[in-house]
């Protein structure tokens, strides 16, 4: 993983027999910051989310939506529009529930954008979760 101004730690926690929730744990450098998940309406070319983008398998799906760390709304004067920001330390959750009795590969990326003086869009990740599944997840 290349070094930068966020450190992206992946990891799942049991629910019950067929869910996890897949946690994605973000530690931003003093003074830097991400954008939350929401989309802020015509800001498309200044402000890019953050996106946890999944890939597709039909042994899992995917169970209500990414949920985050709640953010901090802030005023940007550059793009005069309030966005939501994490600083320090976010968590983002998705939580999934497996359809297979199998091991079953979740994988797909994350993509980004971190902010001081200016902002930076570091290349994409991917991530990969193991996780297994049992008779009662078919």
């Amino acid at each position: 993983m290349p070094v930068g101004h966020a450190q992206w730690n992946l990891s799942s926690k049991k629910i019950s027999e067929c869910e996890y929730d897949l946690i994605f744990t973000v530690s931003l450098d003093k003074g830097w910051h991400t954008f939350s998940v929401n989309k802020i309406k015509d800001v498309d070319l200044e402000v890019f989310p953050t996106q946890i983008i999944f890939k597709p398998n039909s042994n899992y799906s995917l169970v209500g939506n990414l949920s985050e760390t709640k953010p901090t709304p802030e005023y940007d004067p550059t793009i005069k529009k309030t966005v939501l920001l994490h600083y320090n330390k976010v968590v983002f959750t998705q939580r999934i529930k497996l359809n297979s009795s199998s091991k079953v590969k979740i994988s797909g990326k994350y993509e980004y954008q971190i902010c001081k003086d200016a902002c930076e869009q570091p290349p994409y990740e991917t991530f990969d979760f193991d996780l297994q599944g049992t008779s009662a997840c078919k």
